[in-house]
């Protein structure tokens, strides 16, 4: 009798620990993994943070998980010492030298289509520059913008739309030193890709005036394209590289997701597709056959996700893919190829999509995309000459055939490069 209480003892204990087993890795262990914080380590540990975003169009979302094929590499790396602290002096995959291109605040800043020159505004001084092959500013013209509040350049960066606080705008031509001055009432003003027209909205608080329309680039022979009617903030203007498609109209498919139309320049019908998330924001590959885009959901803790999708004839939203990447497409960019660079946050707090200034002190890592397989991987982390700052990339420019990475930062303004080659 007493073998057996001991028994049923030992036996009680052993219920005890297995339920105990079983308890915490069906409900405990999800809750206290790292994986499941709100956090958005993008890059540094390179997460499938938000589990994919499912696609629409009956295309084939992959969910690459998103991997680092540099880290860990370190063979025949070339390095500068910086304040004592060693740095690849070309981006292959770790802290990358940084060196400032404009060492003061810069707005606006733009390289020209072919890649070979750096423009930019200077608030400090009202005027334009440009770098020349040694990295010096020139002026632009000896006119001074006091107080320009939005520019767009043309593609060449020969001429330029500024737009100042009274609402008043003007495209001014830096080789002939001429401007022209547009109606009040056009917003949105983007250049063509080959600088001989503009796109706009003209915003009017007669409704039968609401029109996406373009002109030449000196404001003559206006040619109305679409009536907005209430629809002026659900069209972008975004000229594809063909000049074929002037914008984009993204409008609510469902109560989680969106339809995106390019609207042609001629009336043409194009196809449209259809995105999972919200917050769309879309750039063009140089060859107009694709579109880079980020939106934001539920799934992704309503934080930007990246994605590529398919954007040329009836091809248009296949191929769908979801690069497991939280950044915005406004801080990404093509090269002349098939590869896409991208700032990415390595932190985003939740929500991020709809409070961007959340990320406004964040350190971004530099991510290479090939945009054909959804392979992404780290190539810089970009190093500041103290080390001690955080580099928080607004844009990317690739230039220099395909060599050079500029880019621009928040917290400083300043313009600075890093070597790809």
């Amino acid at each position: 009798m007493q073998n057996k209480r001991i028994l049923l003892i030992i036996g009680f204990v052993l219920l005890v620990i297995v339920l105990g087993v079983l308890i915490y890795f069906v409900f405990i262990r999800d809750l206290v993994s790292p994986g499941n914080t709100n956090e958005n380590i993008n890059g540094v540990t390179n997460q499938n943070i938000n589990g994919g975003l499912p696609i629409t169009n009956g295309t084939v979302n992959v969910n690459r998980v998103v991997t680092n094929v540099n880290q860990g590499v370190n063979i025949n790396r070339q390095q500068v010492n910086i304040n004592g602290v060693k740095v690849d002096d070309v981006a292959r995959g770790g802290q990358t030298y940084a060196k400032a291109e404009v060492d003061q605040k810069a707005e606006a800043v733009s390289l020209t289509s072919d890649g070979a020159t750096l423009r930019y505004y200077d608030p400090a001084q009202g005027k334009f520059y440009k770098l020349d092959s040694l990295g010096k500013p020139q002026e632009l013209s000896d006119k001074i913008f006091p107080e320009a509040k939005k520019i767009t350049w043309s593609p060449k960066g020969n001429k330029a739309v500024v737009s100042f606080p009274d609402q008043s705008k003007i495209v001014y031509d830096f080789d002939s030193k001429q401007q022209v001055t547009l109606p009040k009432e056009w917003d949105s003003v983007q250049f063509s890709p080959a600088g001989d027209q503009l796109g706009f909205l003209n915003i009017s608080d007669q409704e039968s005036a609401r029109w996406l329309a373009v002109s030449n680039a000196d404001a003559s022979e206006v040619k109305l394209i679409e009536p907005l009617g209430d629809n002026a903030s659900k069209v972008d203007v975004n000229w594809s590289p063909n000049s074929q498609v002037v914008a984009l109209f993204r409008d609510s498919a469902n109560a989680s997701g969106l339809t995106i139309l390019p609207i042609g320049l001629n009336q043409e019908n194009f196809k449209s597709f259809d995105v999972l998330g919200r917050g769309f924001q879309g750039i063009w590959s140089p060859k107009g056959d694709q579109i880079l885009y980020s939106v934001y959901s539920d799934d992704s803790r309503y934080n930007p996700v990246i994605h590529v999708v398919d954007a040329s004839g009836d091809t248009t939203g296949n191929n769908d893919l979801n690069l497991q990447l939280q950044t915005w497409a406004s801080k990404c960019t093509y090269d002349s190829g098939s590869f896409a660079y991208c700032a990415v946050p390595q932190y985003l707090p939740t929500g991020s999509a709809l409070e961007p200034a959340l990320a406004g002190y964040t350190n971004d890592s530099v991510y290479k995309i090939d945009v054909n397989t959804g392979i992404a991987s780290v190539i810089a982390l970009p190093s500041y000459l103290n080390s001690q700052k955080n580099y928080v990339i607004n844009e990317l420019f690739v230039g220099q055939n395909d060599s050079i990475l500029y880019f621009t930062e928040n917290l400083t303004g300043k313009v600075f490069s890093i070597k790809l080659k």
